[in-house]
């Protein structure tokens, strides 16, 4: 699918920075993570660029329409335009849906969903964990430290790749055999799928990404990108489950490296309404928790 997606970004971008981006999918590198899934298409209408989706379970908006704004009229061509795509009418949907983009789609035309909220974090306060409320980071911090004095987190290089791969398999067996969730299972192995893509077009995506080196092996990895100018969205983090504070030792200091010196907000996106995961994210106390809707045209 999508042989030919990498040629869409820079039409993306430009529609992209018309406008607030306040949700980590407001990104070029959002949609290339799911072309292993769905087929995009791109479309203009009213001066709007519109990317949809078609998959298996039907086509939808991924996100509302770009541009500097949009109005009803968009939003029925949006609709007739899915309407006419084979798969069933109940899938059709505008996705990713901010805020403060919300008031454009009223309630009696629209039906609204709430999605998770994502995470967003001071900057300053990951690389600090100062106070009783970082307490467990820090004991973690030191800990992997104190086992593995020689550990080193660096830049990603090409050549990490089948060793993250390698390290993301030994990782999600392990999840998997923790969790009976079948939802959770197909997560795990749909990731698979979208760290290989992102990793392997990281050059061209943009994409900072690092690896964490401990006991002369790879013991970690992570990745993200710019959201907009003040906001790094970090995409992924893997370790070696069996090393002890090595997920906070290496999340500290991907927000402290130099290529998210200009950014001084973090956002770790959803927690795909996972209650471990969420309390994992609440433990790090967000400053914002950004909240997101879908809608779908009442029949």
């Amino acid at each position: 699918m999508n042989d030919n997606l990498l040629e869409h970004k820079p039409l993306v971008d430009s529609f992209l920075q018309q406008g607030p981006r306040p949700l980590s999918s407001f990104s070029f590198v959002s949609i290339f993570a799911w072309a292993d899934f769905f087929d995009f298409e791109f479309k203009t209408i009213n001066s709007a660029l519109c990317i949809f989706a078609h998959g298996r379970p039907g086509s939808f908006l991924y996100l509302p329409p770009l541009g500097k704004s949009f109005d009803s009229s968009t939003l029925e061509e949006v609709f007739g335009h899915l309407r006419v795509r084979p798969g069933p009418r109940g899938a059709h949907r505008i996705e990713n849906i901010p805020g403060n983009l919300l008031s454009a789609f009223g309630e009696g035309d629209y039906n609204h969903f709430t999605k998770a909220a994502e995470y967003v974090y001071r900057k300053e306060d990951l690389i600090a964990l100062t106070g009783n409320a970082y307490k467990s980071q820090r004991h973690d911090c030191n800990h992997f430290i104190s086992h593995h004095a020689g550990a080193v987190f660096r830049p990603y290089r090409d050549a990490d790749f089948y060793g993250c791969l390698e390290l993301y398999g030994r990782w999600a067996a392990r999840r998997s055999q923790a969790n009976s969730d079948e939802v959770y299972r197909a997560m795990l192995q749909e990731n698979r799928l979208v760290h290989g893509r992102l990793l392997s077009h990281a050059g061209a995506l943009g994409l900072a990404a690092g690896v964490l080196e401990a006991e002369g092996r790879l013991a970690g990895y992570t990745f993200g990108y710019p959201v907009d100018e003040d906001t790094f969205c970090v995409y992924a983090e893997i370790t070696d489950l069996k090393m002890t504070g090595a997920a906070a030792y290496m999340f500290r200091e991907f927000c402290r490296d130099s290529r998210l010196k200009n950014f001084s907000r973090i956002n770790t996106m959803d927690d795909f309404a996972m209650p471990k995961v969420a309390a994992a994210k609440q433990a790090y106390h967000p400053s914002e928790m950004v909240a997101s809707w879908s809608v779908s045209r009442k029949i």
